[in-house]
């Protein structure tokens, strides 16, 4: 599935594309070529990860006599002077300069911080997960009476907690993560009070980075511990499967490791921490790649577990007790095995949201920055892999599906060719007319590929014969006249022209899609012989002007001209189609594609859509100048 937002729509072998052209071949894409056992990560001091090559040093610890510019204090203001400043800051992102103070820290503070937090228990990253998605979803259907202070700190958990009854703290539910204002330290130290509420969100969001990596690493240890090393469960296994199944996760889980020891030294250092992102910056470049070979592998993972399941009765028993046992949560198994590429995409996200919060122009800013833009590739590198061993996989069983009986075989698997579009449709026979009989339409399942067109009939349910074929560059659409596609044995028809077919010849078809929106996106797939340069011709909004909507309910891709969501992605609406289908553009990215109405909601709010798009243009601003400079420009 491919990286959207935190999702599930991800090793670093096959670049440069597959040598393979048979199915035997093919199955050397099974195994991760880096192999799945652990490999041992190299440490530079203050940092326990470090690649096997010369690397930059690690992230330096900062002078813990000095505070950072993200600590700035203030004198506290009213509670409704707060509400005030709040609601103009989240409608202009105007910093107001704010008096100098020094926060008196107590001695030991930071080290009792580290000791409070390792006692405390962060929740399953399946349940963190979750709530953080409710809590996004909430925040952009908030209305706007009750959004002026709210809004913005709902994915930080919620709105700041007076400081009061400091010997108290507040010990989290199971659906709650930890939060830096609820540390005793840091209430004992006179921070909140002295922080500003935009410096409490900084903190905030820097902190969540710490509280989701230890819930993602407790995920992960169950996976190892509980799933991995059940000796019950390796008897139901042969070798094969069982690496396919846990791939290198024992190398992810070292990784989660290495990476919270390095949080957890810097946000601990003191009370008030400057920044985290040169940190994971270091470890973007130098760990996070283990993901691509995990996620590249998740294909085949999906797979070997679907067939265990369906084949092996020993295995799916052992599996539904493990399950159950508390030690899991009774969370199914398939979440766990989920985590890292649900981990990698919400880690970019933590990012963005640091990067909202930063100042312009700041040191703070360009390491955010630098995070970010490194992360983005890493997450385009595992979309690319997924993409195509999936590919792969999919012309694989494409090729053992298809029959030339009477027509000279075309080889199918190729590195350069992929699937854009298949399904069903119907031809009117040319025999018959309107005007003197009823026309009789016959079943066409039609293959689209980037650069050929199968037309085929079915064989049976898995077994098609292929009847013609043109190369992409020769076919051509024309819709019916008004007048015709009105009728009701035309309607949702339109012509499909083989400028040249196998047989060297011009042939015309007549088909029929079965809904409206199938017909559009079957036309809009081909040139059009009269307007050829007119491809976005039927986007009925505007730009400027669309409707957004947030997905609330995953979807995954169907078709090539479609768009995998994750719930809390945005999206822009660029055309609704009459039969339950919405083009668009998912904001995270600028990924175009069709998804269904019933996974999304429409954001009516006009102060919340307009807050998505200046906090998305602010990161992307922000990270352009780290990916191409040269190319940004203001319209």
């Amino acid at each position: 599935m491919p990286i959207t937002s935190d999702s599930q729509s991800l090793t670093r072998p096959l670049r440069g594309g597959y040598q393979q052209n048979t199915v035997e071949e093919s199955q050397s894409f099974l195994l991760p070529s880096r192999g799945t056992s652990p490999q041992r990560l190299t440490t530079p001091p203050k940092s326990p990860l470090v690649p096997q090559r010369a690397v930059p040093p690690p992230p330096p610890k900062s002078d813990p006599r000095r505070l950072s510019t993200a600590s700035v204090q203030s004198l506290p203001l009213k509670k409704e002077e707060q509400n005030e400043k709040l609601e103009m800051e989240s409608a202009n992102h105007v910093d107001i300069p704010r008096p100098v103070r020094t926060v008196s820290l107590r001695k030991g503070a930071s080290l009792d911080g580290l000791q409070e937090f390792k006692q405390k228990e962060e929740p399953f990253y399946q349940t963190y997960r979750e709530t953080v998605i409710t809590k996004e979803i909430k925040r952009q259907t908030v209305c706007r009476n009750i959004s002026k202070v709210s809004t913005d700190f709902s994915m930080e958990g919620g709105l700041r907690r007076p400081a009061v009854n400091t010997r108290s703290s507040p010990v989290p539910t199971a659906a709650q993560s930890t939060l830096w204002q609820d540390l005793l330290a840091v209430r004992d130290s006179g921070a909140l009070e002295e922080l500003s509420p935009e410096q409490c969100k900084y903190q905030e969001s820097m902190f969540e980075v710490l509280t989701s990596e230890t819930s993602y690493l407790r995920s992960l240890r169950v996976l190892t511990d509980h799933f991995m090393e059940s000796r019950e469960l390796e008897e139901t296994l042969i070798i094969r499967d069982r690496k396919v199944l846990f791939s290198n996760i024992l190398r992810i889980r070292e990784v989660s490791e290495r990476f919270l020891t390095d949080l957890e030294d810097r946000i601990f250092e003191k009370v008030i921490f400057s920044d985290i992102c040169d940190i994971i910056h270091y470890h973007a470049q130098h760990n996070f790649p283990a993901y691509v070979d995990y996620v590249r592998n998740q294909i085949f993972q999906d797979k070997t577990y679907t067939n265990l399941l369906k084949n092996n009765a020993q295995f799916a028993a052992v599996i539904t007790r493990l399950q159950e046992s508390p030690q899991c949560q009774r969370l199914p198994f398939m979440s766990f095995l989920l985590l890292p590429f649900q981990r990698i995409t919400r880690l970019k996200m933590l990012i963005e949201n640091i990067l909202k919060r930063t100042k312009e122009k700041t040191k703070e800013e360009e390491t955010a920055s630098k995070a970010l833009a490194s992360l983005s590739r890493m997450i385009d590198e595992c979309n690319s892999e997924v993409g195509k061993m999936k590919q792969t996989e999919e012309l694989i069983h494409i090729s053992q599906t298809l029959e030339f009986e009477k027509l000279k075989a075309v080889p199918i698997i190729s590195p350069t060719r992929h699937l854009e579009k298949k399904g069903d449709l119907q031809e009117m026979s040319r025999g018959a007319t309107l005007f003197n009989m009823r026309p009789k339409f016959t079943p066409v399942y039609l293959f689209l590929f980037n650069d050929i067109l199968l037309i085929t009939v079915k064989k049976s349910s898995e077994r098609f014969v292929v009847t013609d074929y043109a190369h992409r560059s020769l076919v051509q659409v024309q819709a019916l006249d008004d007048a015709s596609s009105n009728t009701g044995l035309c309607e949702n028809c339109f012509n499909l022209v083989l400028l040249e077919n196998h047989q060297k010849r011009l042939m015309e078809r007549l088909l029929k899609a079965p809904t409206r929106s199938d017909m559009e996106r079957w036309m809009a797939a081909f040139p059009s012989p009269i307007k050829p340069d007119e491809d976005d011709s039927e986007i009925i909004y505007e730009d400027w002007d669309c409707p957004q909507v947030q997905c609330v309910e995953q979807y995954i891709a169907q078709q090539a001209d479609e768009i995998s969501l994750e719930p809390t992605e945005i999206v822009n609406v660029l055309k609704k189609g009459s039969e339950g289908m919405y083009q668009g553009i998912r904001l995270s990215d600028g990924q175009k594609g069709w998804f269904p109405v019933e996974n999304v909601i429409a954001i009516t709010n006009e102060h919340v859509r307009r807050r998505n798009l200046r906090e998305r243009y602010r990161v992307m601003a922000a990270a352009s100048n780290f990916t191409n400079p040269r190319s940004r420009t203001v319209n």
